[in-house]
């Protein structure tokens, strides 16, 4: 029987071989944990006197001044009113009793790629368009999806 020789150069390729494996596992952590962060497209303007934030089944109550992401759930009571100013300047008021779902929010400086969408379960509210193309905002209501054309 035979007995092989190790060498210094196959030593060290089992060395890094191990090292693989817990490098693998922090790329895949680091990865995962910023596909999941939050992506603020805007902040709230005004906030009487009171509303909530629901993002990743986080609720909060919102302030003037708070962020609101992508796939955030504002909700309003019954004498509650929320404003909010996206990163296009587009705005949205929210009035008493509604829910808003912020769906979908693309922002792209040169407008050529830009998506906004907002879905209003129920409620009130007031939508005004930025300096994205019009063509790129869609409002989702229970009874129809209004698309801007002009």
């Amino acid at each position: 029987m035979a007995v092989s020789q190790c060498t210094p150069l196959d030593r060290y390729a089992r060395e890094m071989n191990k090292l693989w494996i817990p490098a693998a596992v922090i790329a895949v952590l680091l990865l995962s944990s910023t596909a999941h962060a939050q992506q603020t497209i805007g902040s709230t303007t005004s906030v009487t006197p009171s509303a909530t934030g629901n993002y990743g089944g986080n609720q909060r109550t919102l302030q003037t001044g708070a962020s609101v992401y992508h796939q955030d759930n504002i909700q309003t009571g019954d004498a509650g009113r929320t404003a909010m100013r996206f990163h296009d300047n587009s705005n949205l008021q929210v009035g008493p009793k509604s829910s808003v779902k912020l769906d979908k929010f693309v922002y792209d400086p040169n407008k050529s790629a830009a998506t906004v969408a907002v879905e209003a379960a129920r409620g009130s509210f007031r939508f005004t368009t930025g300096q994205q193309n019009k063509g790129s905002y869609q409002v989702k209501t229970p009874y129809g999806t209004l698309g801007i054309r002009g």
